[in-house]
């Protein structure tokens, strides 16, 4: 069978015979000037079309009844492939052919999957007629365009389509996109669950339409030239119940990515009324814990002024009947009386003026009355306080102080009250034969060290913030055997504090412990 396929020709309408299709010349130059001239032209286009059309995608000509005519490289690549899949091209797949004259069209396209070298390909096979002269159908060409990258793009446009969805359904924030003009274009199905409106009751309106007062903020997004992205936009919006709610909105903007044109804003909007809600309970339960903490401190302290008053008099009193400046009291026992009654009373104004100290420290009314002093002399004057009772516990009391320590800018009276404290503890808490030692030292950064150590029973780490804390024991059988309310270290703690330095314990059980007091270098003379 012979067909016009295999000779190109160039052809146009003829305006003045009806449409009847005539060869057109091609225009004559220098160059062309002979028939020799045209006739190579015309081989060479042949050639062209030929190349163009072996060395494109595999294509196939089929006759009437479905044979074979003619199959490109393209084609013989695929052909096996095209078997195993049972899609080679026949007058079944065809389908019916329509005869001369008939402009019945042929299916255009079949999709086809297919194996080829382990890989898995798509093809759509593009079904094109091929007409004689006449007009009458002669043949049928198969192109089968490769569709595996095109596949995988709208599979993977499918899934991020599809991931996107699900996201904007599943977030707690629900999704926004407006024109240039700040309109609404788009909202995702969320803003039914934030505000109880449907999408379609929300697109058209202005973003700026949403919140009940008009934010300045967004105003100047619809006015600047500048179209940047904004964070933390706060806006409380009407809930369809009446219901106020806050929103945080976040929005970056969008531009066209072919002109560059900027087209409007794309962003979230997160409901934060709960976490709003719960941040003003938060703060309005520790403003009530400070009013609370205020309250005791100045209870605290009116107490201590309370009860200081009747206990000076009972010292005074007793001190009188002690020292029988009125006259003997008549029996020797009164005078024993008397005396446990000074000493009790002593003990107890010892414990309110420690518990008014720690209220004024907590309260930050204590004050310093700096002043210059000398290490030595407060050294001497601990070591001179707590000598008869270290001697009475059978301890061991020493002091380890250099010959060139310089002054210091401090209030002697704390100064010699934390050292007094931290002494005291350290006799306390250390078994016969033990020692207790007190030293002082210049550091290397410039900052003066006082250290008290001893060969006691010891703390353990995890349970050293909790001997910080005013009224606590480490351990409750401590608070058994060894008297006390454990204000002394916090007291010492804020004292030093109170000075610009700090306290730290150094202890493990059964080995003992060395309390450290820093004082700031700035504190050195």
């Amino acid at each position: 069978m012979t067909t016009d396929v295999g000779k190109p020709k160039m052809v146009a309408r003829n305006a003045e015979s009806g449409g009847a299709p005539k060869t057109v010349s091609l225009p004559k130059t220098a160059a062309m000037d002979t028939a020799g001239h045209s006739q190579e032209l015309e081989e060479l286009l042949v050639v062209l079309q030929r190349e163009l059309l072996e060395e494109g995608p595999p294509t196939c000509i089929l006759d009437a009844d479905g044979q074979m005519l003619y199959a490109n490289k393209g084609y013989h690549k695929i052909a096996e492939a095209l078997a195993a899949a049972d899609a080679l091209p026949s007058q079944s797949t065809l389908g019916l052919m329509p005869q001369s004259g008939d402009s019945t069209p042929i299916a255009v396209s079949q999709e086809h999957k297919l194996i080829i070298e382990g890989r898995t390909e798509y093809y759509r096979a593009k079904r094109r007629p091929i007409r004689g002269a006449d007009g009458g159908m002669r043949a049928t060409a198969l192109v089968y365009e490769p569709t595996t990258k095109l596949k995988a793009t709208a599979t993977a446009l499918v899934q991020a389509t599809t991931r996107l969805d699900d996201t904007t359904r599943l977030v707690s924030d629900w999704v926004w996109e407006t024109d240039r003009e700040l309109i609404l274009t788009f909202v995702s199905p969320r803003v039914h669950d934030a505000l109880g409106y449907h999408p379609r009751e929300i697109i058209g309106r202005s973003l700026n339409d949403l919140p009940q007062e008009r934010t300045p903020k967004l105003l100047s997004l619809a006015t600047s030239e500048r179209h940047t992205p904004f964070r933390d936009i706060e806006i409380e919006v009407k809930h369809r119940n009446g219901e106020a709610l806050l929103f945080r909105l976040n929005g970056l903007p969008v531009y066209c990515p072919d002109s560059g044109n900027f087209l409007g804003y794309r962003g979230t909007a997160e409901n934060i009324t709960a976490l709003r809600q719960r941040e003003d309970a938060l703060i309005s339960a520790k403003e009530s814990a400070e009013l609370a903490n205020r309250a005791k401190t100045e209870f605290l302290a009116n107490m201590s002024h309370e009860l200081r008053t009747p206990l000076n008099a009972v010292i005074g009193f007793s001190e009188i009947m002690e020292s029988e400046l009125l006259g003997p009291l008549g029996s020797t026992q009164y005078k024993s009386y008397a005396a446990d009654i000074h000493e009790s009373a002593q003990h107890l104004l010892t414990l309110i003026n420690d518990i008014l100290d720690v209220a004024k420290i907590e309260a930050g009314a204590h004050e310093l009355r700096d002043e210059e002093v000398d290490p030595y002399d407060i050294v001497s004057a601990v070591e001179r306080l707590v000598a008869e009772r270290a001697k009475r516990a059978e301890l061991t009391l020493a002091t380890q102080l250099p010959e060139d320590l310089p002054r210091l800018r401090a209030d002697e009276r704390k100064l010699k009250q934390v050292l007094l404290n931290l002494m005291s503890n350290a006799i306390k808490f250390t078994p016969e034969d033990g020692s207790v030692t007190l030293a002082a030292h210049l550091a290397p950064d410039g900052s003066f060290i006082f250290e008290v150590s001893d060969t006691g029973i010891g703390i353990a780490a995890e349970d050293i913030p909790r001997a910080f804390a005013p009224f606590e024991q480490v351990d409750s059988r401590l608070s058994r055997q060894f008297e006390g309310t454990g204000l002394g270290l916090p007291l010492s703690d804020g004292f030093v504090k109170l000075h610009g330095g700090h306290l730290r314990l150094e202890s493990q059980p059964g080995v003992g412990t060395t309390a450290i007091v820093a004082l700031p270098a700035n504190r050195v003379i």
